[in-house]
């Protein structure tokens, strides 16, 4: 990220807690002329302090922390990755390598999962997962015609509300916990072209009617954590009562990361329940859906 992208980001941070240049020089400390010239791209070195105070006056999680002081280095995604050498062979600078890998292991796990990107665009999801969300043939039909047609804000915040109608209590903290993931894997990406393009149509209230509280909410939110887990207790209205962990693995490409999400089962009715839908929906993964490493903007 060039000084020029990360100046944007801190507007973009600074937007989201609906602070003026002066209210978030005044909370972090600093002199206002710096947080201009930070925001222009003007400003080329960073000292530690400054960025602390930064992190902490935009109120930022500890994994947006690390991602924020990541971003602040200067260095692009392509040379965060291990380069190939006459003495090295690597399949990390190999995007594509990396993402069939994690398709693969989905493809052979008995439990809910998906890859997805810093996006949160859907790049792949196992049968087991496309029962259990539901995923129609409309949904996949018309998903491409669509900004953010693969993303989980889609299913999340979108106006079908797909899965508010599915969760019958609980909500809130199911709300929160999906948004937050969004949010914090997609720091070092937010002044980026595409994720842009994103916001403008999760920003519409038609569209998405509960997108911008929970994007506001989780800006705002008190609560650490400090790794890609998540718990989530409530009842389905399909499935009943459900208890289980969302973890996450994370592999790094030039192209930013990519993440295998998979659902572990915390209690024996959830446990029975993907069994069940395993064996009906027996091992497969629906693949390629959303395009990466290159993004397209249809209809822009």
């Amino acid at each position: 990220m060039d000084r020029k992208e990360f100046g944007f980001l801190i507007s973009l941070l600074r937007q989201d807690l609906d602070l003026t240049q002066f209210k978030l020089a005044e909370y972090a400390e600093i002199d206002i002329a710096v947080i201009s010239q930070i925001e222009r791209g003007v400003k080329k070195f960073f000292d530690p302090d400054l960025l602390f105070k930064l992190a902490n006056a935009l109120h930022l999680t500890t994994i947006e922390r690390r991602e924020f002081f990541l971003a602040a280095s200067g260095i692009n995604e392509e040379r965060i990755i291990r380069q190939p050498s006459a003495a090295l062979a690597t399949d990390t600078i190999n995007s594509e390598k990396v993402l069939g890998k994690m398709v693969q292991i989905i493809e052979k796990l008995r439990v809910p999962a998906f890859v997805m990107d810093v996006y949160s665009d859907v790049l792949a999801i196992n049968h087991n997962a496309a029962v259990f969300f539901q995923v129609s043939p409309q949904i996949l039909e018309t998903a491409p015609l669509l900004p953010g047609g693969y993303s989980t804000a889609r299913m999340m915040f979108g106006k079908d509300l797909s899965i508010r109608s599915k969760v019958l209590d609980n909500w809130e903290q199911y709300a929160v916990g999906s948004m937050r993931f969004i949010r914090e894997n997609s720091l070092r990406y937010r002044p980026k072209p595409y994720f842009q393009y994103l916001m403008k149509a999760f920003r519409n209230p038609v569209e998405f009617p509960l997108f911008e509280r929970y994007w506001r909410m989780v800006s705002s939110f008190e609560q650490d954590r400090e790794a890609n887990v998540d718990l989530f207790a409530y009842t389905h209205a399909d499935f009943g009562h459900l208890y289980y962990a969302t973890s996450t693995t994370t592999s790094i490409t030039p192209h930013g990361e990519l993440f295998l999400n998979q659902y572990l089962p915390l209690d024996d009715a959830t446990r029975v329940l993907f069994e069940t839908l395993a064996t009906q929906a027996g091992y497969g993964v629906i693949a390629p859906l959303a395009p990466w490493p290159v993004k397209k903007m249809p209809n822009k």
